[in-house]
Parts: C-alpha cells; sequence; structure tokens
C-alpha cells in the first residue's frame, strides 16, 4: 500500500480510492493507519452478492 500510495503522489494525483470486501477487517485496520477513510457513500457492488465498502486517501496535500 505504501508503495502505490508513493506512487500516486508521484504521479501528481489528488485522491486514491480503494475498495475492499466488509470481511478484511484486519486490511481495513492497515488502511486507517496509512490515513485512509471510509467513504461509505462510494460503496458499491461489482456483481450480485459481493458489496465493496470504500476507503480513500487525499493525496495532494
Amino acid at each position: 500500500m505504501r508503495a502505490c500510495v508513493e506512487r500516486g503522489r508521484e504521479l501528481g494525483l489528488e485522491r486514491m480510492v480503494m475498495s475492499t470486501q466488509a470481511e478484511m477487517v484486519h486490511a481495513h485496520r492497515i488502511y486507517e493507519r496509512l490515513g485512509f477513510v471510509r467513504t461509505p457513500d462510494r460503496d458499491w457492488s461489482p456483481v450480485p452478492g459481493i458489496e465493496l465498502m470504500t476507503y480513500a486517501l487525499e493525496l495532494a496535500q
């Protein structure tokens, strides 16, 4: 995740948004420690029966 965040900053991106499954609670803690915040308004379902949660990190500082 750190490498992805750094690459996003190198590319001059403003924000990084990622999707995760609700069951991945240990991963959620890692994302939050890296500064990602939940963005429930962006949660989505790519196929029936799969619900994805989203997290975002503002890269432009």
